[in-house]
């Protein structure tokens, strides 16, 4: 794991996490990369709308 890479615990109900493995597995990712794709796309979707979000990472 890179020094880059935060653990985060996700409470999530297990009928939708089962549901949301599927997709994943369809798409040949793991549960942590797809989410990660999907977060990573709704920033993206975020910032075009309104601007770069900008983070100081030495502040936590």
């Amino acid at each position: 794991m890179s020094s880059n890479t935060s653990k985060f615990t996700l409470r999530i109900d297990q009928h939708i996490l089962e549901k949301f493995r599927y997709i994943a597995d369809n798409n040949f990712r793991t549960v942590n990369k797809e989410l990660e794709m999907i977060i990573k796309a709704h920033i993206a979707a975020y910032e075009t709308k309104n601007g770069a979000i900008k983070v100081d990472l030495n502040t936590k």
